[in-house]
């Protein structure tokens, strides 16, 4: 069985930096990285990345969406 991941973060309270989302480009290559917006989904493997710390250093809303295949 394989593990589907949805991972989307939203910046509401204040934009991004170019500074932050070059580290966030650091957690995922293929990310859609904007200055208000983090979305990746996953079919095989997993989110290198800390939600929570993500959360406290960058966004004000997640969304994370798992489901076994």
């Amino acid at each position: 069985m394989s593990e589907y991941q949805y991972y989307e973060f939203l910046a509401l309270d204040r934009p991004l930096t170019s500074k932050q989302r070059e580290e966030l480009r650091q957690l995922s290559t293929r990310a859609e990285i904007t200055a208000t917006r983090f979305a990746n989904e996953y079919h095989w493997g997993s989110f290198r990345g800390d939600p929570q710390q993500m959360m406290a250093a960058y966004f004000d809303v997640v969304s994370v969406q798992e489901a076994l295949r």
